[in-house]
């Protein structure tokens, strides 16, 4: 194991959720502005303050103006060397599906090495953000597949944008009811759609006896309500980063 001081990065399309490690332990954890660079660790605030060289390793999804204000704010602010991460064919016993392995978002590939590798059971990883990501790896370590639908918030806007008359002003809360008005039509309609779409893989593909994980901002919400239960872990990437630098 490494005495540098580490920096995990994993960069999102609007935000960058970081952890700061020494000898494997996690001294500091929080989330970064890509564009200002607030939200990065202070270093001087801890004590003993860790050492350099500073070693950064960044898993990114993002597009690449977002991904250069990163790494411009992490140069200018720490001496470091930024390694980063790619979705490989196959790495710590888990192997990829996809026929081209580098088209397999990184964030997906580390979320699913982090459920999968401590017990190296079946599991189905769930990411509930921009976009409801759905992986499924067996007990062997062989990636099944995934699904990718669009999230709560772009399900929404494509509805708002897309058609003349639906629109409301309401704030309404996401449930598992019949709407008696257009906010509670398309908020209850989303809820139905998200939940609906896991449950129908559960089913179809016979997942019940997985163990269920899941992430994101809307993670939590469908973790309560999966009939057949499931696992919050909202840190999956994090912790999959740390599995690929060997922390």
């Amino acid at each position: 194991m490494s005495t540098l001081t580490h920096i995990h990065i994993d960069l999102g399309n609007s935000r960058g959720k970081w952890r700061l490690l020494h000898d494997g332990v996690v001294l500091q954890q929080g989330t970064v502005d890509p564009e200002t660079g607030l939200g990065l660790p202070n270093l001087a605030a801890l004590d003993p303050a860790p050492l350099n060289p500073m070693q950064v390793v960044l898993a990114s999804v993002a597009d690449a103006s977002l991904e250069a204000h990163l790494r411009s704010n992490l140069r200018d602010r720490f001496d470091c060397a930024i390694e980063t991460l790619y979705t490989p064919a196959s790495a710590l016993g888990m192997t990829n599906s996809y026929t081209d392995p580098a088209r397999l978002g990184v964030d997906r590939w580390l979320a699913m090495l982090a459920a999968w590798h401590p017990k190296q059971e079946d599991v189905v990883v769930v990411d509930a953000g921009s976009a409801l990501t759905v992986d499924v790896v067996s007990a062997s370590g062989q990636h099944q597949g995934g699904l990718i639908l669009p999230g709560v918030h772009l399900s929404e806007r494509a509805l708002l944008e897309r058609t003349g008359k639906v629109r409301f002003d309401d704030d309404v809360a996401h449930e598992l009811l019949l709407g008696k008005s257009t906010a509670e039509c398309v908020r209850f309609g989303i809820a139905h759609a998200q939940l609906g779409a896991l449950e129908s893989v559960a089913q179809r593909f016979s997942l019940q006896g997985h163990r269920w994980y899941f992430a994101g901002g809307a993670g939590q919400w469908l973790c309560q309500r999966m009939a057949i239960g499931g696992e919050l872990a909202p840190d999956l990437v994090l912790e999959g980063i740390a599995l690929m630098a060997g922390e």
